[in-house]
């Protein structure tokens, strides 16, 4: 067992070597190109999924302090790049959590797509579920442009799963905003028709990937707007608290559209933007 942690309790039933991951600490460098090889440098193998998993999963760790709370942050990164398909359904039961901490918004599609293709069909049940909300739903539907990237071979069924979200009367609009962000990411212009219908039936919120026009124009189906640009206010109350996560992101956003200033956006592992010099769990977020 991993000794001299600040917190024992939390930590004696993580066995090296998964119990280095408690020691690493700071692990807030969102770029895929920043993470270690976790299975070289620690050693970890196939035999340790069960406890990497739990360890993502512990919302012990979730809430704990310096270093120990980014521990799951390494151990699902450890999990991706192990490719560990013992992994996708806990990982996307543990997504049903509103979630806290910005890396879960942040990282969980890049995981589920380097776990890759077995991912499809237990992602494509979770969107099915009418019950989630705007934030599992999107970061679920972020994984399938994952691994399409990934896998272009297995693009064609992950556009028609997204392409199919867009269908559902109940979608919720955010939730809608974002598929047709991977879908612009995609460049699935087979999907424009039903892309069409969610706006025709107002049913996307024009503050995360654009208007119609704008949708045309990323897909090259128009050369240029015929209307001016409206007006693209973050009206939600889901982006308005600063204990939201940060929205997930796509490679084409609509922030170089609107110049206004945004709700700031605060992890709660960050420094508290009061200048208290505590974290920002410990100290406004409280």
């Amino acid at each position: 067992m991993w000794e001299g942690s600040g917190n024992d309790v939390l930590c004696q039933d993580y066995a090296d070597p998964v119990g280095r991951l408690l020691t690493i600490g700071d692990g807030n460098l969102f770029k895929l190109i920043d993470w270690p090889d976790y299975p070289e440098q620690y050693q970890l193998g196939h035999q340790h999924v069960p406890a990497l998993i739990r360890m993502a999963c512990d919302m012990a760790l979730h809430n704990a302090d310096e270093p120990e709370v980014w521990a799951p942050v390494h151990a699902w990164r450890a999990l991706a790049q192990m490719r560990a398909t013992e992994a996708i359904e806990p990982l996307l039961e543990f997504m049903k959590i509103p979630p806290e901490d910005d890396a879960v918004s942040q990282e969980f599609s890049t995981v589920f797509g380097m776990i890759g293709p077995a991912v499809i069909a237990p992602i494509a049940a979770f969107l099915d579920d009418r019950s989630m909300d705007w934030l599992p739903t999107s970061i679920a539907a972020g994984a399938l442009k994952e691994i399409a990237k990934r896998h272009p071979e297995c693009r064609e069924e992950c556009v028609g799963i997204l392409t199919g979200t867009l269908r559902h009367a109940d979608a919720d609009p955010t939730a809608n905003g974002f598929a047709i962000g991977y879908l612009l990411d995609l460049a699935a212009v087979e999907s424009i028709d039903v892309i069409r219908e969610a706006f025709r039936l107002d049913a996307v919120d024009i503050s995360i990937a654009g208007d119609l026009e704008d949708v045309e124009v990323d897909l090259g189906l128009r050369q240029r707007r015929a209307t001016p640009k409206p007006y693209y206010p973050f009206e939600s109350k889901k982006f308005a608290s600063p204990k939201s996560p940060a929205p997930i992101s796509f490679s084409d956003t609509r922030q170089e559209i609107d110049a206004s200033p945004r709700p700031m956006k605060v992890g709660r592992n960050e420094p508290c933007p009061c200048g208290s010099g505590k974290k920002y769990k410990k100290c406004c977020l409280e």
